[in-house]
């Protein structure tokens, strides 16, 4: 796992030819940076005492965005194993019609989870979106450029991630279970734009 390695060896197999590390564990990486700033700009609130009144809620939003961060972590393997697993159906024998229908339905299962993959880190960008707004309603004011930054990168998470999920989609057959992610993916993504703006009027309003 990467995680276990230097973030060189990351960015050095991500510039390679090599199909994997690509952009979904890239937007999973975005996911957990923006994740860990906005911890980071939580402890600088709860290490204030001029923000006592908010440091239970602080608490809270700093244990949300810390399971956050666990999850982009994940998601980046995850990433990676589901399009391993994807291309290795694509290499499946087709010689009879029994193997024929055996590798068409392998392919489409590893579509379906090519695809949920991506729309995990759709969805926890918008919950982490959601959880840097109220972090720059309510938190330290001297880090608001941090908190501004983590937006972005939950922004690029999920903006990123969409593509991931729509270029899987596009190879489905089952049109209904295309509607349902097509559904929960507009949904994450119009809850981060409507977050984001949101974070950048806070943060004005406050610097």
């Amino acid at each position: 796992m990467y995680l276990d390695k230097q973030l060189q060896d990351y960015l050095d197999d991500l510039a390679s030819a090599r199909p994997t590390p690509g952009g979904g564990s890239t937007a999973a990486l975005s996911g957990a940076m923006g994740s860990a700033l906005a911890c980071m700009v939580s402890r600088l609130t709860l290490s204030k005492a001029d923000y006592a009144p908010v440091h239970a809620e602080i608490e809270r939003l700093l244990a949300q965005a810390e399971q956050l961060r666990s999850r982009f972590q994940s998601l980046m393997q995850a990433d990676i194993e589901a399009y391993g697993h994807l291309s290795a159906t694509f290499k499946l024998p087709r010689t009879t019609s029994e193997e024929k229908a055996a590798r068409m339905q392998a392919i489409q299962d590893g579509l379906v989870s090519a695809a949920l993959v991506p729309l995990e880190m759709a969805e926890s960008a918008a919950q982490l979106v959601q959880c840097c707004l109220r972090i720059a309603e309510i938190g330290n004011k001297n880090v608001l450029s941090d908190i501004a930054t983590a937006t972005s990168m939950a922004t690029g998470a999920g903006r990123g991630a969409s593509w991931m999920v729509q270029i899987n989609l596009q190879s489905m057959k089952d049109q209904g279970r295309i509607a349902e992610l097509s559904q929960r993916l507009e949904t994450a993504l119009a809850q981060i734009e409507q977050g984001t703006q949101q974070v950048i009027r806070s943060i004005e309003e406050r610097a």
